[in-house]
C-alpha cells in the first residue's frame, strides 16, 4: 500500500472534469484507490464518489493505493493534481 498527500488548487476544487480525469487514472490499473478528505473517504474509481466529497480549493487529500500498479496510479494522480488537470 502507498500513499501521498496534495493540495487541490484548482479554482473551483474537484469539480467533474478533474473528478472524471482522477478516475480515468484510478481505473487505469487493477490497484483499490481511494481518497481521503475531512472525514470522507470515498472509492476514487467512481467519478461520483470523488464528487461526493466536494474537495475544495485548498484542501489536503490524501490518495491511498493498494494492489497491483499502486506506485504507477499513485504517481499518476499526484503529477494531475499538482498539474490542475490542465484546467486554468
Amino acid at each position: 500500500m502507498v500513499q501521498g498527500t496534495v493540495k487541490v488548487t484548482n479554482v473551483k476544487g474537484l469539480h467533474i472534469k478533474p473528478a472524471g480525469e482522477m478516475s480515468r487514472i484510478a481505473l487505469s490499473r487493477p490497484c483499490r484507490v481511494y481518497l481521503k478528505v475531512r472525514e470522507y473517504e470515498v472509492n476514487a474509481k467512481s467519478v461520483l464518489g470523488i464528487l461526493s466529497a466536494q474537495v475544495k480549493c485548498g484542501e489536503d487529500v490524501t490518495i491511498v493505493c493498494d494492489g497491483e500498479g499502486e506506485e504507477y496510479v499513485l504517481e499518476e494522480i499526484l503529477k494531475a493534481v499538482n498539474n490542475r488537470f490542465g484546467i486554468e
